[in-house]
């Protein structure tokens, strides 16, 4: 076995800054929506600490707000953001920009489904296994191409589900996991025996 297959990955996973979506509970999903002020305060205060990972490249969600956060961590590293659709967020279908009581105002029956489940094809949202699956595609592809230490900025179900996904576990049993807040982190570290990564730190803040 060479030394080069020896050397572990690391991966840093970030959610992107506040949102007056955020603030409002409203669904984001693939609406390109900007950081608000609080979410711009809180980009450039975990920009600097998780560029301290010294990361080999910076890649992010395409949407803005992914972005956004993303270019505070490339301001400390020095190293340029690449954009990569395949980290958006989970796409929400007819849930897209709904608060919880318009959801059950206008699609009682879809929302009840949705909670309970955790999908709904008929309200045509993303399934979390695809979501997942496109999500650990990215973090795979780039780890497989050079072993290093990769920050991806991205969103809370889509960080939700990749992480699930590179650990095995099922969509529907990830409960015991919870979403990222606004600007923190997870850690994930390659292992030797299956599922072949670890988490070693969640929803990490500055």
């Amino acid at each position: 076995m060479s030394d080069a297959s020896l050397v572990k990955s690391r991966v840093i996973f970030v959610r992107h800054g506040q949102t007056d979506f955020n603030i409002g509970g409203r669904v984001q999903g693939v609406i390109d929506i900007e950081l608000n002020e609080v979410g711009r305060a809180q980009a450039a205060e975990m920009g600097p600490i998780v560029a301290t990972f010294q990361p080999d490249a910076i890649i992010s969600s395409d949407l803005s707000r992914a972005m956004d956060t993303a270019h505070e961590i490339s301001r400390h590293s020095g190293l340029e953001v690449v954009a990569d659709p395949r980290i958006r967020e989970r796409n929400f279908g007819a849930f897209e920009g709904l608060s919880r009581d318009e959801m059950l105002a206008e699609h009682p029956q879809w929302y009840r489904e949705w909670r309970s489940t955790g999908d709904c094809a008929g309200a045509q949202i993303e399934s979390r296994e695809d979501v997942g699956q496109r999500f650990a595609e990215v973090v795979v592809e780039v780890v497989n191409a050079a072993p290093g230490t990769y920050v991806f900025v991205s969103h809370g179900s889509a960080i939700t589900q990749g992480i699930t996904h590179l650990l095995g576990i099922a969509p529907g049993s990830w409960s015991g996991l919870r979403g990222l807040d606004n600007c923190h982190w997870s850690i994930l570290e390659q292992a030797d025996r299956s599922p072949y990564w670890r988490l070693v730190g969640h929803n990490i803040g500055a």
